[in-house]
């Protein structure tokens, strides 16, 4: 299994985002977070999930248009901008916004 970085997690029932560029940030990143509760996408758009720390593919196509609504709901939940203005026709756009509002 090959992810291509970066990969974009969302925890499940929150709207919280985070972007992770590498393995290191993933290794840095996981004890912090409810890893089972995870979904996690990568750059080409397969999604996984994570069990005992470890990722693995999860054979789930996640819709393009249900990752903008959870880019949408994370802008709106930092104060950012109105959900209807999201609009994104790539993965990489929303990784994009999602590095954005990161940096904010």
């Amino acid at each position: 299994m090959t992810i291509h970085w970066p990969l974009l997690l969302k925890a499940a029932n929150d709207k919280q985002l985070m972007l992770l560029d590498s393995q290191e940030d993933w290794l840095a990143e996981r004890d912090h977070l409810k890893a089972e509760a995870l979904t996690l996408i990568d750059s080409q758009g397969i999604s996984y999930h994570c069990q005992g720390g470890v990722i693995l593919a999860s054979g789930k196509q996640i819709p393009l248009s249900e990752v903008v609504l959870w880019v949408s709901d994370y802008a709106c939940q930092n104060g950012h901008f109105c959900s209807a203005k999201i609009g994104a026709d790539s993965l990489a756009q929303l990784f994009e916004m999602v590095r954005y509002l990161e940096a904010q």
